[in-house]
């Protein structure tokens, strides 16, 4: 989760909801992996799934929101921390 919140250009800031101590340290111990490269791709490739409702409906009416050509809208640019 660390790396892919160094990649991310937004704040990413999990949230955990450990009930006793046990799976505390459990969550914390965690913080202790470093998965490789590979090991990151594998994991994007395997969860990059349709996303389904509502993105698909959003993706599929962002051309008529743009006035029918996107490549003319410019992306706002998302500030990095």
């Amino acid at each position: 989760m660390r790396e892919r919140a160094a990649q991310s250009a937004t704040s990413l800031v999990p949230i955990i909801g450990p009930r006793n101590l046990t799976q505390l340290d459990s969550y914390l111990g965690a913080l202790d992996v470093q998965l490789t490269t590979e090991q990151l791709a594998r994991l994007s490739e395997v969860g990059a799934g349709p996303l389904g409702v509502p993105h698909k409906a959003i993706a599929a009416s962002l051309g008529g929101l743009q006035g029918g050509d996107s490549s003319r809208v410019i992306a706002a640019a998302a500030p990095v921390a």
